[in-house]
């Protein structure tokens, strides 16, 4: 208790309660506030002291980092709420509409209640140097840096008789401040009094639910005559005692865990095993998403690598969630958001999401795999197998592996020889089937003819104007806005089996085209198209697409976008302005008219009044699928045009390394054997990591009890 984890422990606790957030705080805010957290945790402030100092606090979110408390929460009905739950564990939120069906609380109460937070006052710091937080386009965004202070005036309209309310507390005790006092003294000094009846008992209780998974009350922060405590003699004499220390948190962690309740195991009889409320038995719980990924990288003795940190920063001190893995380990594994002071918010489950993170995920395996943790100089430096084995088992573990345990584990040191020979028949047999697909797939490559179409019709919807190219492209001028450009075009083809679009490039267009944004892109929200006979024009189909292709598509724009019925998204090509792009749409369902085909096209823009297409031609094919908009590299191609037979030993290799290369199975066996025989160089620490990974999925690594 009070050493240096202990205290990183307990001030991420109440950076969770206190809503530690860079949303809400800004980068320099949340490393204040926790580092005032800090402060208060490792000196033992008595918890009286801590919780008078959050609710009084004033002056500047920077300077004075408890005042922070008021810059989250920002109306006196969400304080009060949040305030009662946090540190009276009363949820005082179902009597804001009317009295409590259940419970003694009231309407009335709940608004004379918050009316002591309703002449809270804050002020832009200059400090803030103008800057910002949040806001949308409705509601512009707080100051950055806020000073908090006490106004003379302000006032809460009771929901029920539409007065103000005046402040009064729901329920008495004789240990009150002076009313001279302003209304938030008035209501700390009520709140942290010895003689509230809820303050210390709720704590005590929260601090029983950290120990032991379960509150002597559960949930922990739900105190109500509903929901009485298991063992009410037990809440009481502990409570008793954390009064009687002066509200020394330090001393009752003590007083729990030296308890012989604390000590039991998870071991039942035949008399508990059933038993969940009556702490008969120690319940198993899973570690806390920052504990957790702080033990992987301890037991392995690698350094841990946190974006926005030092090397070798703990995840435990992280100041907010803004911090945060690209893998989201911290998210899966239940990290609370912070933006609610509910116990609810941080989940220790093991569902499937946690489960796979911890199986597939990077954060073990790049733990394991680092070439400088304790697990490699553990092998380089111990030539006896079963002492490596005890000695994981003592790092991971923190005991001694069983005689099986060591024979097992020696056992897994040299078991790599037989994986590895194991991933190269796998990939034998995969290049087996892959030759034999070869054949088909180089027939399939040869690229399409493509006929270019000159329009014959050419209307918009919005105004715009058209003038066709010698190359048989059309560049769009005039209006620009939401709207469709329609296209008649005609083919002397009696067959279509894709569409190809190509966007242009042009000095006359915005940054060059091929939209008319004025940064180049374009937004095609949808294309439709309908093919009529042209020697009846009576007989007409409206087309579907069953693919789309390009060769460049904007991220969360793809091509698809645009032929998938909802005008609502769109195919872009951000940032690739000032090139020309292509798109092919597969059609779903061959046109078959003879005589010649007249094809209607119309795009359509939905994204706004600018991002239209400002010049583009269409071609047409009849070409067996599937359609290729991509054709194979200029050297692959001039192989392929070789008769297989009369190619040399080298152009063959070079077009199976192509074909494989294609292959998405392909490239990752073959990588996997590549790592293999890499790690057969050192089978006795491939054989170590895959034991470290094996006990670190075990229950016994990943739940502290």
């Amino acid at each position: 208790i009070g050493n240096g984890d202990c205290i990183e422990l307990w001030t991420n606790k109440w950076a969770d309660l206190l809503q530690v957030n860079r949303k809400f705080l800004g980068e320099q805010g949340a490393f204040a506030l926790r580092g005032w957290i800090k402060q208060a945790v490792s000196s033992n402030m008595p918890y009286d002291k801590f919780v008078y100092s959050v609710l009084t606090a004033s002056g500047s979110t920077l300077e004075n980092p408890p005042a922070a408390y008021f810059k989250v929460l920002r109306t006196p009905e969400e304080t009060m709420e949040n305030t009662t739950q946090l540190f009276l564990g009363v949820r005082f939120n179902c009597n804001h509409c009317h009295d409590h069906p259940f419970e003694r609380w009231t309407q009335g109460q709940y608004y004379h209640l918050a009316a002591y937070f309703a002449q809270v006052g804050r002020k832009e710091d200059p400090a803030g140097n103008g800057q910002t937080l949040g806001g949308t386009a409705v509601e512009g965004g707080k100051p950055l840096v806020e000073d908090i202070f006490d106004t003379p005036s302000g006032d809460v309209i009771d929901g029920g008789s539409g007065k103000p309310a005046s402040p009064g507390f729901p329920y008495q005790h004789g240990d009150l401040a002076p009313s001279a006092t302003s209304r938030r003294e008035q209501l700390a000094k009520w709140v942290t009094s010895k003689d509230n009846q809820y303050f210390a008992k709720s704590y005590v209780n929260r601090l029983w639910g950290y120990l032991f998974g379960r509150g002597i009350i559960e949930p922990i922060d739900d105190i109500r005559a509903g929901n009485p405590a298991t063992n009410p003699e037990l809440l009481e004499r502990l409570t008793g005692d954390f009064i009687s220390s002066g509200f020394d948190m330090q001393h009752m962690l003590r007083t729990i865990c030296k308890s012989r309740v604390y000590q039991l195991s998870i071991v039942t009889n035949k008399w508990n095993q059933d038993d969940d409320v009556n702490f008969s038995h120690a319940i198993a719980r899973r570690l806390p998403a920052e504990v957790l990924y702080d033990t992987i990288e301890r037991v392995t003795g690698s350094v841990s690598h946190l974006p926005g940190v030092p090397a070798g920063y703990r995840a435990a001190q992280l100041p907010d969630v803004g911090l945060t893995l690209p893998s989201g380990f911290f998210e899966v594994f239940g990290r609370p958001a912070r933006e609610s002071a509910c116990e609810c918010e941080r989940t220790n489950g093991m569902m499937l999401g946690p489960v796979m993170t911890l199986v597939n995920g990077p954060t073990i395996a790049e733990a394991i795999a680092d070439p400088g943790n304790e697990i490699a100089k553990l092998v380089a430096a111990q030539p006896d197998d079963a002492k490596v084995v005890d000695d994981l088992f003592m790092r991971i573990l923190s005991r001694a592996a069983t005689q099986t345990e060591i024979e097992a584990g020696v056992k897994a040191l040299h078991e790599s020889e037989g994986e590895h020979a194991k991933l190269k028949t796998e990939l034998t047999e995969y290049e087996v089937k892959l030759n034999a697909k070869q054949a088909e797939w180089e027939a399939s490559q040869a690229p399409p003819a493509w006929a270019v179409l000159e329009p014959t019709d050419l209307k918009s919807s919005m105004g715009a104007s058209f003038s066709k190219q010698p190359d048989g492209s059309v560049l769009v001028e005039g209006t620009s806005a939401r709207g469709t450009y329609t296209i008649t075009l005609g083919t002397d083809a009696a067959n279509l089996t894709g569409i190809r679009l190509e966007l242009l490039a042009d000095p006359k267009l915005p940054a060059g085209g091929a939209g008319r944004a004025p940064n180049g892109n374009v937004v095609l929200s949808e294309l439709r198209a309908v093919a009529a006979s042209k020697a009846d024009p009576a007989k007409s189909m409206p087309l579907s697409f069953q693919k789309a292709t390009a060769d460049f598509s904007q991220e969360g724009f793809p091509v698809a976008n645009a032929v998938d019925g909802n005008p609502q998204t769109g195919w872009a090509i951000a940032p690739e302005f000032g090139k020309n792009h292509a798109a092919v749409f597969e059609i779903k369902e061959d046109v078959n008219f003879s005589g010649g085909i007249v094809l209607s096209l119309v795009l359509d823009h939905q994204f706004d009044d600018q991002h239209t297409l400002g010049k583009f031609r269409v071609a047409v094919t009849s070409a067996k699928r599937p359609l290729n908009l991509q054709v194979v590299p200029a050297k692959i191609a001039e192989i392929l045009a070789i008769v297989p037979d009369k190619r040399s030993e080298a152009q063959r290799a070079e077009v199976v390394a192509y074909h494989r290369s294609l292959d998405s199975e392909w490239v990752r066996l073959n990588q996997a054997v590549a790592a293999s025989a890499e790690q057969q160089k050192n089978q006795r620490l491939t054989g170590a990591q895959d034991l470290a990974w094996a006990l670190i999925n075990s229950p016994a690594f990943l739940f502290n009890r």
